[in-house]
């Protein structure tokens, strides 16, 4: 009878311990949904989109072309006390580098021997630092405020364009090849403000530490260039010879319209 009892006792503990084990949330889960709140430091962002010239910029050089920026920073998060996990802010501060083509032509070299077109293009290479504000909404949602500043590199440059024959294992190929043959270039001084909003795809998680999440990213961004004297290549004419605008004192406004992918971590 006592040995009956035991066995009884014993089996409704183990079952008891069982049904407890089920209903408790693991270690890793409870460590999943610990590293899914964890703040992300870490910022890193692709995109492409255009750079618009605006004002006197877009008058001189035109409507503008293809942009890609590339930049990241470091994020002080969360600036709100930590409780509130569905809704904070971040203070972030980055650097960002691009570069734009506002308009490129290309035209056959047709009495010269050596080269094959001209390309002439009229670019820039912008440069920035960065202060975004940013908000957390249910961790899903990253919408944001930023002020900038830094300077764009303008290129107004003409390239001599030539076929060259190469052998690559044992074949005959022909490459493509670039000499820039005429160059003016300007540093414009600027600052600029920006909103946008970054939207979760993905989230990764990897025990027993480590959290990343991918991100679409959609911002504009508008640049107040400093007045500045600046050239425009408009042509090239069949000798090669590079023919050019020139304009003084004049505006450098740039608007970026850009759509990427950005990485938290």
């Amino acid at each position: 009878m006592i040995q009956a009892c035991i066995a009884i006792s014993l089996t409704v503990f183990f079952c008891c311990d069982a049904f407890a084990q089920q209903n408790t949330p693991s270690s890793d889960e409870a460590t999943i949904s610990f590293l899914k709140l964890k703040p992300r430091h870490g910022l890193f962002y692709m995109s492409m989109g255009s750079g618009n010239p605006q004002g006197d910029f877009q008058s001189n050089i035109g409507s503008g072309g293809f942009a890609f920026l590339m930049g990241g920073g470091y994020s002080f998060e969360p600036i709100l006390p930590a409780r509130y996990t569905g809704f904070n802010a971040s203070l972030v501060l980055g650097a960002e580098l691009g570069y734009v083509t506002l308009n490129k032509n290309k035209r056959p070299a047709a009495y010269y021997k050596f080269y094959d077109d001209y390309v002439y293009t009229n670019s820039v290479v912008p440069i920035d630092l960065f202060a975004r504000l940013q908000l957390n909404l249910a961790q899903w949602v990253f919408p944001y405020a930023e002020i900038s500043g830094g300077m764009n590199i303008y290129s107004a440059t003409t390239d001599g364009e030539y076929r060259e024959r190469v052998v690559r294992d044992g074949r005959e190929e022909w490459e493509t090849r670039t000499d820039e043959i005429y160059s003016a270039r300007n540093v414009f001084w600027k600052y600029g403000i920006g909103t946008g909003v970054m939207i979760k795809l993905v989230e990764n998680i990897t025990l027993p530490n480590k959290a990343s999440s991918m991100l679409l990213d959609i911002k504009a961004r508008y640049n107040y260039g400093a007045k500045s004297s600046y050239q425009k290549v408009i042509d090239v004419d069949a000798n090669g010879t590079t023919k050019v605008e020139e304009y003084a004192n004049a505006g450098t406004d740039l608007l970026f319209v850009q759509a990427g992918i950005a990485f938290r971590f």
